[in-house]
């Protein structure tokens, strides 16, 4: 009779637990986030899938509809936005970047992202290859069509839904805004104050200032600046200018514009201008918009007004012809936190108005924070025929100037 072992027993229970645990584990599978890195791991190395050879365009204007939802056929969206718990707008960039914020608004093919992370982004269109958002937006095609809803892009399409779903290529949009067209969310602005003091030997205060309001809708654009420079030194005044500028364009398509209003307001009075008012009209077109750089130029007729700040025997109070003005805009962004503006206009008239009188303002706007700014502008004014100053003498032709100062962002 063989004696009893406890040993072996032991050993013989732990093969049998070892067994029941394997068969266990082989035959359930448990649950985790590892899944879910996995899916969205192999969500992202997803090879993107060419564009389409046709899609279904909409021109049909949608009115708005506050209850749309987005509803999105592709699973793998789904699953990655649930994976993460992501109640924001996401897009994925054709990169492979993974970005979740709030997108703002679109235009000149630049996509204005607010990254959780990263702060406020501008994203190259063409760079983008998804996004899914569950907000509403405006949006205009470059054949016109004006559409409200939640949007989604997948495989160079974008997916507008509301009441019922509408499909363009993604090269197709021109304008989006976040929500419906309000006044709220279309106006955007800018104000810039420098100053210079100095005391002493001489006593000197300079300052200047510089405010820009525009209103953008996917149909139309506002554009006004107001700037001014004040110097005077020991108590004589040594500078005075005075500018405002206002144009109102309306999109005809994707790159052509009509110019119906081109005001420019403008005073000088150490320069004999007490005032200058040139009203135009014109076509523009825009050469240049990839993202990077942008470039517009608007031709037209106008119709020019001065007043002199003092006349003489030889020089009427006033005067006024007409006139053919020239005007290129050009931006270009040279660095994540630097952007480069030049303006350039010309206004053809008679001779004894001034001939060719030419404005020209290059300005740096370096991002300091997401409403700072510190600007530098260098203005050039240049009149081919200029007038005579208050003793009769021969006014320079040329008269520059450099401004300095903060700038406040909003909207």
């Amino acid at each position: 009779m063989n004696s009893f072992n406890p040993l072996t027993t032991a050993k013989l229970k732990l093969v049998v637990v070892s067994i029941t645990l394997t068969f266990i584990c082989t035959t359930f599978s448990v649950p985790s986030f590892a899944a879910q890195e996995i899916i969205l791991g192999d969500y992202i190395k997803t090879e993107v899938p060419e564009t389409p050879s046709e899609v279904t365009p909409s021109n049909t204007n949608i009115t708005e509809n506050t209850d749309a939802i987005t509803t999105t056929e592709n699973s793998q969206e789904i699953i990655l936005a649930d994976s993460l718990g992501i109640d924001e707008d996401w897009i994925w960039l054709k990169s492979g970047e993974f970005l979740i914020g709030n997108i703002e608004d679109l235009y000149d093919e630049k996509l204005a992202f607010d990254s959780d992370d990263l702060g406020d982004l501008k994203i190259k269109w063409s760079d983008i290859s998804r996004i899914n958002s569950r907000q509403l937006f405006t949006i205009r095609t470059v054949n016109g069509g004006v559409i409200t809803g939640t949007i989604a892009l997948e495989d160079g399409v974008l997916i507008i839904s509301n009441n019922r779903q509408h499909k363009i290529q993604q090269e197709e949009l021109m304008t989006l805004i976040s929500g419906a067209e309000t006044e709220g969310n279309i106006w955007k602005g800018k104000v810039t104050f420098g100053a210079n003091l100095s005391s002493g030997n001489t006593n000197k205060l300079e300052y200047n200032t510089n405010a820009e309001l525009s209103r953008h809708t996917t149909t139309s654009r506002i554009k006004t600046s107001y700037t001014a420079i004040i110097g005077e030194t020991n108590n004589v005044q040594t500078d005075e200018n005075h500018r405002f500028l206002m144009t109102y364009d309306v999109y005809s398509d994707k790159d052509l514009f009509f110019r119906p209003i081109d005001l420019s307001l403008y005073r000088d009075p150490l320069q004999n201008v007490s005032n200058r008012i040139n009203l135009g009209m014109g076509v523009g077109y825009q050469f240049i918009d990839d993202g990077d750089q942008e470039l517009e130029m608007n031709l037209g007729p106008s119709y020019l007004y001065t007043k002199y700040e003092y006349a003489d025997a030889q020089l009427n109070n006033s005067d006024s012809s007409l006139a053919v003005s020239l005007t290129i805009d050009y931006e270009r962004e040279i660095h994540d936190k630097i952007d480069f503006e030049v303006s350039y206009k010309i206004t053809a008239t008679e001779s004894e108005l001034g001939g060719n009188l030419q404005n020209t303002k290059l300005n740096f706007d370096i991002e300091l924070t997401d409403v700072l700014d510190f600007d530098i502008s260098f203005f050039w004014d240049r009149v081919n025929n200029p007038l005579q100053d208050i003793n009769g003498d021969q006014l320079e032709k040329n008269d520059f100037r450099i401004a300095f100062g903060l700038g406040v962002s909003f909207n």
